[in-house]
């Protein structure tokens, strides 16, 4: 069934290849008990100052038998951008979960991205963006799986900020995002199936009030190796969480491949765990 889904995934995003610029990337991890997440983006230049980049995302928590069908989530998201002026790019977003494995939720946001200069003694490249949105999500089932009487519907406003400069062959970003807004006090136990945390291909469970992360890469002509360090809050836990990911990138004419691991707390109640990641990512012009 993933295999089928990833494939059927791939041509619909590679469709657009044939008659546009852009670039296609996939990514995924994979880890004990077999809990494996997979992200494929297609960023479509429309050669106006617009780009597209419609992706889809899938993940689940284990392959144990009977699990298949029910235990894996998708998500469709559309992202773009608009180049206003040649420092300004306007940004927008939705992604789309459909129900499964009791829970479901739609997610959008609008923003900024700010580039002051191009290159100024050793810095090339600053930019600075701020996105604010809302992420409504239902919830079917408790922490233990059994259904809940009355569904637990949840509105977080977010609001998000990612910064990012090469200095010399050095690439050097940060991120982050704290939910300013609980429409509803998340519930000791009531989780919900799809968190994002920065720069990490892993999908986390819970709901997360706050992440911080720094990614730094050196890059060369042939290879780019990088690495990332996360601290994020679950709502209900009273300390942090830690998340590492390391790896190195190959870059082969168009195409760059990646290989690496992700260490990272799956849920709210788990300790770390160690997950190994692949990507691929190919331009076309």
């Amino acid at each position: 069934m993933r295999f089928k889904t990833a494939i059927l995934s791939l041509l619909i995003l590679i469709c657009p290849c044939a008659f546009c610029y852009g670039q296609l990337s996939f990514s995924g991890v994979n880890g004990e008990r077999g809990y494996s997440a997979m992200r494929g983006v297609f960023k479509w230049d429309l050669d106006n100052g617009f780009v597209l980049a419609p992706s889809y995302e899938y993940y689940r928590m284990s392959d144990e038998k009977g699990v298949e069908e029910t235990g894996t989530t998708h998500r469709y998201g559309l992202r773009g951008s608009y180049e206003w002026t040649d420092s300004w790019i306007v940004l927008a977003g939705v992604a789309w979960q459909p129900r499964a494995v009791g829970y479901n939720s739609v997610r959008y946001y609008a923003g900024l991205s700010w580039m002051p200069f191009y290159r100024w003694a050793c810095l090339k490249d600053p930019q600075l963006s701020v996105r604010v949105g809302q992420g409504r999500s239902k919830t079917y089932v408790n922490t233990s799986g059994e259904r809940l009487k009355h569904i637990f519907k949840e509105t977080e406003t977010k609001l998000q900020t990612e910064a990012t400069v090469d200095v010399g062959p050095w690439n050097i970003k940060g991120s982050w995002q704290k939910v300013l807004q609980y429409s509803s006090p998340p519930q000791p136990n009531i989780s919900f199936s799809w968190a994002d945390i920065p720069f990490m291909t892993a999908v986390v469970q819970g709901f997360l009030r706050e992440a911080a992360a720094l990614r730094v890469s050196y890059k060369t002509q042939f290879i780019t190796p990088y690495a990332s360090l996360v601290r994020y809050q679950y709502a209900q836990a009273s300390s942090p969480a830690a998340a590492v990911n390391a790896g190195l990138h190959i870059h082969w004419g168009e195409t760059t491949l990646s290989g690496g691991v992700e260490v990272f707390e799956p849920r709210r109640e788990m300790n770390r765990k160690t997950f190994f990641s692949m990507s691929v990512e190919i331009e076309f012009d």
